[in-house]
């Protein structure tokens, strides 16, 4: 799916997916991403829904998806001579090479919805079993594979909140009676 939006006319999209998983991120929280959020040791992740906000450490493949994203916002404000704004939490990082303007939530999952379909045909052609999946279920396999305290790196306040994301199977020994 992540190469079928790389090839989509949708820039924003394979980024916000790749940040959405490795932050373990909502679809809104991604959109709200600004300079402000780049820290030195990683991603500022303001979350929303009660949930605690933390930071994500860098590693290559994050560093990369965030220089895309930023590469790509400064390409369009100069191609569009609009100016950066000056406050660092005033410089989306996501925005639209049409208007300049942030890309809007509607967007995003239009935008996702074209892909998936795109991805569905495809899957049907090549014979390939295609499971749907939601914008959100990113931010439940980020978490279901993030190592160590899976609680700290979703933000969730408490542990009932954390259980319907921790989607990994577990595996259960048989006794030896």
């Amino acid at each position: 799916m992540l190469k079928i939006a790389a090839a989509s006319p949708y820039w924003y999209a394979p980024v916000c997916m790749e940040v959405a998983y490795l932050c373990r991120m909502r679809l809104s929280e991604v959109l709200d991403m600004t300079d402000a959020n780049e820290l030195p040791n990683g991603l500022l992740i303001k979350r929303r829904k009660g949930s605690r906000d933390n930071i994500t450490a860098w590693n290559d493949r994050l560093k990369a998806a965030w220089q895309t994203a930023i590469t790509t916002r400064n390409q369009i404000l100069s191609q569009r001579k609009q100016p950066h704004p000056f406050r660092p939490e005033d410089r989306f990082v996501f925005i639209s090479e049409r208007t300049g303007d942030l890309i809007q939530v509607s967007s995003l999952k239009t935008a996702i919805g074209r892909i998936t379909n795109t991805a569905q045909a495809e899957a049907d052609r090549s014979g390939i079993q295609w499971i749907r999946f939601t914008f959100h279920d990113l931010k439940r396999k980020g978490v279901s594979d993030t190592p160590g305290n899976k609680q700290d790196a979703s933000g969730h306040r408490n542990a009932s909140m954390l259980n319907i994301y921790d989607v990994k199977l577990k595996t259960v020994e048989l006794s030896s009676g």
